[in-house]
């Protein structure tokens, strides 16, 4: 009989753990967190050289990006934290032993506008026959939510800092190795 009575409050406890499972209220879901496609990369070519692949000193791209995120108790501040993966290799041009790529990240609402914008250096130092280098950056971005929209309706974006040329390079090597025409205007 004592056995039966366990088993008893273990039905009950259980029932009363699903129950308490159905009655409280999931996380909110994160802000996106995405990669930047034309800013994912960028190629540093050796100084007055042209853009051979014999010529390129230094390319980085970033290889992953991953989120999380806290919100306060009231609802209207998300802290989200994203890790990204960025990778650095050297090329026969290299001169150096070391490079630094700068990147930013970005906070932009429901209808792309830019509400946050901060850069970064990171910097990759590589040995004498070390020719590839990776570094997981990790930024916290605090995002007030406004009383109209969600923690989902933000996005965080991360890219390279590209100069006009290197933003058209990337946007010739996408064409080159995808074979799909170039959409005007990007």
């Amino acid at each position: 009989m004592a056995f039966r009575g366990g088993l008893g409050l273990i039905a009950v406890a259980a029932i009363a753990g699903l129950a308490a499972a159905c009655t409280s209220t999931p996380p909110a879901p994160c802000p996106g967190v995405s990669i930047l496609g034309d800013a994912s990369e960028v190629t540093l070519f050796g100084q007055g050289r042209g853009q051979d692949l014999t010529d390129v000193a230094y390319r980085a791209s970033i290889e992953r990006v991953a989120g999380s995120c806290d919100y306060t108790r009231a609802g209207d501040t998300v802290t989200s934290t994203v890790a990204a993966r960025l990778v650095a290799t050297r090329g026969p041009a290299a001169q150096a032993n070391e490079e630094t790529f700068v990147y930013f990240v970005a906070v932009v609402d429901k209808d792309q506008k830019i509400l946050a914008r901060e850069r970064f250096d990171s910097t990759f130092t590589f040995q004498a026959n070390q020719r590839q280098a990776a570094s997981i950056e990790e930024i916290e971005q605090i995002i007030p939510i406004r009383v109209d929209l969600r923690g989902i309706d933000y996005e965080i974006l991360i890219g390279f800092e590209l100069s006009p040329e290197q933003l058209e390079f990337n946007r010739q090597e996408r064409q080159r190795r995808t074979g799909l025409p170039r959409v005007p205007g990007r």
